[in-house]
């Protein structure tokens, strides 16, 4: 009897255990594991699972007890199924949904790109505006096999009568450099401008975009998601940026600084033909919690950030033909509740009407803590209806298909902004045509 309460017990724990695991089997977190998690809880479930109840032996008044426990285990696989049926329906209806509404809807995303997905058949149909390139995803090719099949995807395109992709990546230099290898490894820009004289800086860090320019453009990229433009303030910091690591990345803590060096950058990318984008507005300088992992907000006053903070962003806006990545910490004096990517009040009424910017917007990645957490599903319908040009889903790409059925289905039911959508089309095409004409 004490054998089989402790192998009750274990079950018991066992199934409460895969059942949490389950319910989260597709949360951007369980991605290195979902595949080997999904045909392990459904083996547990249908399989060992219920051979360990039927191998248990009680008494009688048990039955109940035993039941329960099996259903508790049959409920684990009925979860990983219903999560399963329900990413692979949303799945198929962007795959095979009209050209007008891929065209329309689908340009508003940059994915991450991964061999052996649908990769092809998401650029040809014009599913997806552009894509995010690391050496991960391009593991153990050289230089030219890259250069070749990003080569190979703008002639899809192209042979589809669409605009040529937005083909991005993340190269800092320093800590966040996703293309080296194969590409260079710079010293983090803050490094290299660290001692140096104000009339210098944007001298040296033009140097630095262009070089790293010319790599990037040898390969076919054409937007980098850099450069930081968020002011340093490590002592405000604190123990829960395990990812960000903004103290480490972030460039001075002396706007003017900064902004001749974000200037100097972006200028020294566009040379090269390339787009640079300052990161992460409204700021995570002053910001203690890592965004990747946790909601955020930033306190400061309007009058603070306009006279400090923001300044490298609205004076590197006006001087290049940068994007501007919005992050996802709310903006506490506007809009205290709501990532300020998806926040009307901060994209629209800030940037757009106060700033009067209309340059293209990109959102940090979607897949991040504060999204997930506000709805990944309304998410993009509030992001683009508050400004936002393109949805970055550069880590766990499945997500995408969440987020394009559901814009689908906004779209349908009158929910997302048409005018929004007409104004957006058009930075984006102005954009490639500012691209074209720079080369």
């Amino acid at each position: 009897m004490k054998a089989n309460t402790v192998s009750g017990g274990a079950l018991w724990v066992g199934g409460l255990l895969a059942l949490l695991t389950a319910c989260f089997l597709r949360h951007p977190l369980l991605l290195p594991w979902r595949g080997m998690a999904t045909a392990l809880l459904l083996i547990l479930s249908w399989g060992g699972g219920l051979v360990f109840i039927r191998r248990w032996r009680s008494a009688t008044e048990h039955r109940l007890h035993r039941g329960l426990l099996c259903a508790l285990w049959l409920l684990v696989g009925v979860m990983v199924v219903a999560q399963e049926a329900q990413f692979y329906g949303r799945k198929h209806a962007v795959l095979t949904s009209g050209a007008a509404e891929a065209q329309t809807l689908g340009a508003h995303f940059i994915i991450g790109y991964h061999p052996g997905s649908e990769i092809e058949l998401l650029v040809e149909k014009g599913l997806v505006g552009g894509l995010f390139v690391d050496a991960s995803s391009m593991k153990g090719q050289t230089r030219e096999q890259i250069a070749a099949e990003i080569a190979n995807l703008q002639k899809i395109r192209k042979q589809a009568g669409l605009p040529a992709l937005m083909v991005s990546t993340d190269q800092e230099g320093g800590i966040v450099s996703r293309m080296s290898p194969p590409l260079t490894l710079q010293p983090a820009l803050a490094e290299k401008l660290a001692g140096v004289k104000q009339a210098d800086i944007q001298a040296i860090a033009f140097e630095y975009g262009r070089a790293q320019g010319r790599e990037l453009a040898s390969l076919g990229v054409n937007v980098n998601l850099a450069p930081v433009a968020d002011l340093s303030f490590p002592h405000e910091r604190q123990k829960l940026d395990l990812h960000s690591l903004i103290s480490q990345r972030a460039i001075d803590a002396d706007p003017h600084r900064v902004s001749a060096a974000v200037i100097g950058y972006a200028q020294g990318l566009e040379s090269q033909g390339l787009r640079a984008t300052f990161k992460h507005f409204p700021g995570l300088g002053r910001v203690a919690a890592d965004t990747h992992l946790f909601s955020a907000s930033l306190s400061a006053s309007l009058d603070t950030l306009e006279a400090s903070d923001w300044v490298p962003f609205q004076e590197g806006l006006r001087s290049t033909q940068s994007l501007l990545m919005v992050g996802h910490a709310s903006l506490s004096a506007v809009d205290d509740d709501i990532p300020a990517s998806l926040s009307g009040r901060v994209v629209q009424g800030i940037v757009r009407d106060r700033w009067g910017h209309q340059g293209v917007l990109v959102t940090d990645s979607m897949t991040m803590a504060p999204v997930l957490r506000y709805g990944l599903c309304r998410a993009g319908t509030d992001a683009l209806n508050a400004g936002i040009d393109l949805l970055l889903v550069s880590y766990d790409t499945d997500q995408y298909y969440t987020v394009m059925h559901c814009l689908m289905q906004a779209r349908l039911d009158g929910r997302l902004d048409e005018g929004q959508l007409r104004k957006s089309a058009l930075r984006l095409r102005r954009l490639f045509h500012e691209e074209a004409n720079a080369r």
